[in-house]
């Protein structure tokens, strides 16, 4: 009985090695793998409308083209992107076999090859209402003294595509990310930020990147004469107060007096337009080491007058 039962043993052992040994080694079979496509085709909903069958013929472990017969026709999602889909006409579009072997071991598994029986695979997405809108920073950001944001926030992307039911699009303008909080900010803010999608609708983008561009600055304050310019000929614009105190942040270091170049002056064209003669005091010329500036006051009284 024991010997029988040895002889059992050692039989299976290598039955099994035997098997092991030849599953292991790469062989070529053709395969069939139902595929549902997603992907953000502008107008198109994400998910294709049924799954398509692939069908190549697969070079793979043993192993692994064992595994893909105990699939049993499960379908399996692939994200592709857009640009390889071509539209056919209607509803339909096409991904060719070239770029069908991007998404190889995405179908069949990894380290396995494919030489796809068809030219291309067709695939149907439905029509889908959307609307472009913009994306809005939501932000709380504090900095360090003697730091400020020297340039906007700047996205990418900036806008998105919103999909949804025609009433709902309606109600929406913007969507908003998530709060960018940042404490303590000394240097130039850099990331990615996920968006608040709008109840009910799916958005073409899930997050953007930003930046802020952050510089320390050095205040300045000077006092400075107001010009006046586009005066008709005949008239004369008097001016009050003649000059004004204006607050400068320039970036850091300095040399110098960097609004020497600048000219502040306030416009006849507003004083025309204006309901009480007031005008905002306007510059041209600051250098580009300027991050911001503020006149107090911001706005003159004018007076005008025919010229003797």
């Amino acid at each position: 009985m024991n010997r029988y039962t040895a002889f059992l043993l050692s039989l299976l052992a290598s039955l099994a090695i035997w098997l092991v040994g030849n599953l292991s080694q790469e062989t070529t079979a053709l395969v069939t793998v139902p595929v549902v496509a997603h992907s953000s085709i502008v107008g198109r909903s994400e998910s294709a409308i049924e799954s398509v069958p692939v069908t190549a013929s697969v070079t793979a472990s043993g192993f692994s083209l064992m595994g893909l017969s105990l699939r049993s026709g499960r379908a399996v999602d692939i994200h592709f992107d857009p640009e390889h889909f071509r539209h056919l006409e209607g509803d339909f579009f096409a991904v060719s076999a070239n770029n069908l072997v991007r998404y190889t071991e995405a179908i069949f598994g990894p380290q396995t090859k494919a030489q796809f029986a068809s030219d291309y695979v067709t695939v149907r997405f439905a029509p889908e209402s959307y609307k472009k809108v913009p994306i809005v920073p939501l932000r709380q950001i504090r900095f360090r003294d003697q730091f400020m944001a020297s340039g906007e926030m700047l996205l990418s992307p900036d806008s998105v595509l919103v999909y949804g039911n025609p009433s709902r699009l309606d109600g929406i303008g913007q969507v908003i990310t998530r709060q960018i909080t940042k404490y303590d900010v000394d240097k130039s803010l850099h990331g990615r930020i996920r968006l608040e999608v709008p109840a009910g609708t799916r958005l073409s983008a899930q997050e953007t990147a930003y930046s802020l561009p952050v510089s320390r600055y050095v205040g300045v304050k000077e006092r400075v004469r107001v010009g006046v310019r586009n005066v008709p000929e005949g008239k004369t614009l008097s001016v009050y107060p003649a000059a004004v105190d204006v607050n400068f942040r320039f970036m850091f270091p300095i040399s110098g007096s960097p609004a020497s170049s600048a000219d502040f002056y306030v416009d006849y064209n507003d004083f025309a337009s204006s309901i009480g003669g007031k005008c905002m005091v306007r510059v041209e010329g600051l250098p580009e080491m300027t991050i911001s500036w503020e006149a107090d006051p911001p706005f003159c009284e004018c007076v005008e007058s025919d010229s003797l």
